[in-house]
């Protein structure tokens, strides 16, 4: 029982790790936003939002102004009598204090387009860490394009090898040219050299995808997307939470305009110490103190009122422009993409067929060969045609799948 469970469990953990090395694309999605920089900036957002409300919060604690003045006085004070002191210079104190009753609505409204402001940025942030999705899908599907390539190759070079086999022994039994044995070893250094060129591109991509998603996948495989059915037109890009948050940040700054109308009243207290003071006998100083409500009211929003009201529609025109001209070129590209879809799809109708002709016109031109009754260019023509055949179909499962993809970048997700 023991046994039994060890080895389920060495099986699992396998899985796991197989499982583990497998890079999918959603994968790689999200690593190139957590790697990137840009990501840094949501939490600087966040953090100069809270300082900002933190300031705008503090509109209603009380509002101390100290002046102190010693100086000159020209002119005369006032006097009610003699006391001797004649004295110029003077010292003027001044203290006021102010709280706050009512602002007219300026905190409340200020707190909102702080907020508007933040998201604003943020959906930009976010706009900027969406187009990451493109990059990603050329490096992607660029290695999976290589690996279908090299897979084809693996084929071709094991029909090479077979064929290497028997023209050797042929050749020593006195059946066969060396030539024979020549041609087809020069046919596999081609085989290999492209098997060079493609790897030394896959290493290239993989290396940019490496510094993009912030993680070294030399070692890990690649893991096929599956092909996406449902190619439905509704958009639901990042860009648009982007014009809503600018409306919202417009709406919320033109509620100030109401604010400017609006009479702001509070409670205030104020004193006045002068040294000398004003002569009302032997004192030397003088102080005078006052404690009230306050009340004020500034009319000049009301000539600004009609014309502030007209930017406010023509800012919010501006980014309905914005918003329409997006989505018309985001339509515009979704047809693009949709026709080159139906194009791979009926280009890929044939290619089965044309890789099963293929490879039965080399399986004749082998037995030709085989039984002597036919030269051996013709086996190595139809041997490179058959992987010609292999390999355009692989590049159009792929680009396929890339289009598909790139449809749904291009709507968003």
């Amino acid at each position: 029982m023991r046994r039994k469970l060890y080895f389920k469990y060495i099986g699992i953990l396998s899985f796991i790790t197989a499982q583990a090395q497998t890079l999918t694309i959603d994968q790689s999605y999200q690593l190139a936003v957590e790697n990137y920089p840009l990501i840094k900036q949501y939490e600087l957002i966040e953090k100069s939002k809270e300082y900002t409300l933190s300031n705008a919060n503090k509109a209603y604690l009380p509002q101390i102004s100290l002046t102190a003045i010693e100086g000159y006085v020209f002119g005369d004070f006032p006097t009610l009598g003699s006391s001797g002191n004649d004295s110029k210079f003077k010292f003027i104190g001044l203290g006021q204090v102010n709280q706050t009753i009512w602002d007219g609505g300026a905190t409340k409204t200020q707190k909102k387009i702080i907020e508007a402001s933040s998201n604003a940025d943020k959906a930009s942030v976010e706009v900027s860490l969406y187009d990451l999705r493109s990059r990603v899908n050329q490096l992607y599907f660029g290695v999976l394009l290589i690996d279908e390539q090299l897979k084809q190759l693996q084929i071709q070079n094991a029909i090479i090898a077979n064929n290497i086999d028997k023209v050797k022994k042929l050749h020593e039994n006195g059946l066969a040219y060396k030539t024979d044995v020549d041609e087809m070893k020069a046919e596999q250094l081609n085989l290999s050299r492209q098997k060079k060129d493609f790897e030394y591109t896959k290493v290239g991509y993989q290396t940019m995808l490496s510094y993009l998603i912030g993680k070294n996948i030399s070692q890990e495989k690649f893991g096929k997307p599956f092909n996406s059915s449902s190619l439905d037109t509704i958009i639901k890009r990042p860009e648009q939470q982007l014009f809503a948050s600018q409306r919202n940040l417009v709406n919320a700054q033109s509620e100030m305009q109401k604010v400017s109308l609006m009479p702001k009243v509070g409670l205030l207290g104020a004193g006045v110490v002068l040294a000398p003071g004003i002569n009302l006998g032997t004192n030397k100083i003088s102080t005078v103190g006052v404690a009230g409500v306050s009340v004020g009211w500034d009319i000049k929003g009301l000539y600004k009122n009609s014309n502030e009201k007209q930017l406010t529609q023509q800012n919010l025109k501006k980014i309905e422009v914005q918003e329409e001209t997006f989505l018309f070129n985001t339509r515009f590209q979704m047809n693009q993409k949709t026709a080159d879809i139906e194009r791979q799809k009926a280009i890929l109708k044939d290619d089965d067929e044309i890789v099963k002709l293929r490879q039965t016109i080399r399986e004749g031109y082998q037995l030709k060969y085989d039984t002597g009754a036919g030269p051996l260019i013709d086996l190595l023509n139809a041997t490179e045609k058959e992987g010609n055949a292999r390999a355009e179909k692989a590049l159009h499962e792929i680009q396929l799948l890339m289009a598909e993809y790139e449809y749904q970048t291009i709507k968003g997700n």
